[in-house]
């Protein structure tokens, strides 16, 4: 029998608390806290997987992560998916929160509540643009700044010309 895991993210710039839900059993299988780098997820995910061997003979285990739409844009996203780790990343507005979850607030918490949502279907996932997309964006950017700077360097020679009454 295969077994879906869902685990759930809270991540910063220098820590991410990661927590594993598993729906058959309806509780929280593992905890903790690490340095955010992408190895310490793989270690967490390994470590799932070998408990999972050992302790209930299963050695066929899915894992799907996920963390809320924050700081770190799309770069963790694109860095498990590199390492082939099922990603979504969630609309903080569209996930739920129970009245506890709105009161108390902190790294554990939160990742327990990014865990079920995972599991019970209760998000809308982010839109990650592809290469093309960020390609696109990023010329509209240059675009948009190089008409900031001719419209500087146009008032910065009417100043000029004002100034000198040649205008």
């Amino acid at each position: 029998m295969k077994s879906i895991i869902y685990m759930g993210m809270d991540v910063h710039k220098n820590t991410y608390s990661l927590c594993a839900y598993d729906p058959s059993m309806k509780e929280f299988v593992a905890e903790t806290r690490c340095t955010a780098e992408v190895k310490m997820i793989k270690k967490f995910i390994k470590n799932l997987k070998k408990k999972y061997a050992d302790d209930y003979g299963e050695v066929d285990i899915d894992v799907k992560t996920g963390y809320e739409a924050g700081c770190l844009g799309y770069s963790l996203y694109n860095q498990l998916k590199e390492e082939e780790i099922d990603c979504d990343i969630l609309a903080p507005t569209t996930m739920y929160r129970s009245s506890k979850n709105r009161v108390t607030k902190n790294d554990k918490l939160d990742a327990r509540n990014i865990a079920t949502n995972l599991a019970n279907n209760t998000y809308k996932a982010v839109y990650v643009p592809n290469a093309d997309d960020v390609e696109v964006k990023e010329y509209i950017r240059m675009m948009n700044d190089f008409k900031l700077e001719l419209k500087k360097v146009k008032q910065h020679i009417n100043a000029f010309t004002l100034a000198y009454g040649t205008s």
